[in-house]
Formats: structure tokens, C-alpha cells, sequence
């Protein structure tokens, strides 16, 4: 999850998986971006998933953000290597492997302004390429439903414009099935 601190992303995903997630309040006070990376083994209907969440702490609190999207891209740069490194082992065990690669990057916009934030252009088209993007208005419910279709559409054309690409949703019902 990549997202100013206190923008949502704890409550999201509490939400999105019917249960408390442990994590440690965020501040403002960072000095830097640093990544906390907590794993959980969730139980639905008899079907056990290994679910592993990385979260920014600090993304974008920073005076100087230059160095901001590159810790996350280093992050993700060194779980697909450490992937490969299994996989190019003589004797690998990839049944039994911890996959710590990062399969999708939940980006948290705050519907503050009428557009993206410089940094969000930027960090987004530095993971585009590694990761799938879906981008989130965060605590959207503060905001009426046209400002949020605006927010969402300008959001939209300006991630076009820019080349960013994101994750987009299957629309065919036979995808689906």
C-alpha cells in the first residue's frame, strides 16, 4: 500500500479482509520513507491465504520527497530478485518457498485539489512496470459524488497523459467465470 500517512490504508484493507490487521499508528514525524511489511495467515471458508502487506510509513511527509518512490521500487526490485535467486538454485524448493513478491500496489490518492500531486505522477510511473497499480481516492466519502467523478476522471486523463499504466479491471462476464 503506497499512501500519505493517515490517508486510509490501514482501514481499507481491515475492511477489505473482515479483520483487524495489526499496525502501529502512522506520524508525520518520519524522516524518511520506511516500509513495514507484516504477514498474516487469514481463513475463509476453509481456505487458508498467506497474505503479506507492506505499507509506506511516512510517504510523502517529507521536505525533500526526490528519494520517496525509489525506496519502494528498490523494495520491489529485491523480492523479484530474491525470487529468481530460489528459482535459479540447483536444488529449489518453490512448494515451500515464501513468494515475497509484490503482486499488486494499492496507490492511495487524497481527494485534496483537482488533480494528482507531482509526486504521485511520479511514483506511479516508477512502479508501473513493476508492479500492478490500482489507484484509490481515498476517504472518498468526504467529498460529493460529482466532485468525486470529477476527481476521478481528471485523475484518469492525467495518469493517460503521462503514460502511467494501471491495473484495469475485467469487464467481459466469460473473464470473470
Amino acid at each position: 500500500c503506497v499512501g500519505e500517512t493517515a490517508c486510509g490504508k490501514s482501514s481499507l484493507l481491515d475492511s477489505l479482509f473482515n479483520t483487524r490487521l495489526d499496525s502501529t499508528p502512522a506520524t508525520h514525524e518520519n524522516a524518511r520513507v520506511y516500509l513495514r511489511k507484516s504477514t498474516y495467515d487469514l481463513f475463509e471458508r476453509e481456505i487458508r491465504l498467506k497474505l503479506t502487506v507492506v505499507e509506506t510509513a511516512g510517504f510523502g511527509d517529507q521536505i525533500n520527497k526526490d528519494d520517496s518512490f525509489k525506496i519502494i521500487g528498490d523494495f520491489i526490485d529485491e523480492q523479484f530478485q530474491a525470487y529468481l535467486d530460489e528459482e535459479l538454485k540447483i536444488k529449489r524448493n518453490l512448494s515451500s518457498y515464501h513468494d515475497t513478491r509484490i503482486h499488486v500496489c494499492l496507490y492511495f490518492i487524497n481527494p485534496t485539489g483537482h488533480s494528482l500531486k507531482a509526486l504521485d505522477l511520479v511514483t506511479m510511473k516508477h512502479l508501473d512496470s513493476k508492479v500492478n497499480i490500482i489507484p484509490i481516492i481515498s476517504k472518498s466519502d468526504t467529498i460529493s459524488k460529482n466532485e468525486l467523478q470529477r476527481f476521478k476522471q481528471n485523475i484518469l486523463n492525467e495518469l493517460n497523459v503521462a503514460g502511467v499504466k494501471i491495473y484495469r479491471f475485467p469487464t467481459d462476464d466469460e473473464t470473470l467465470a
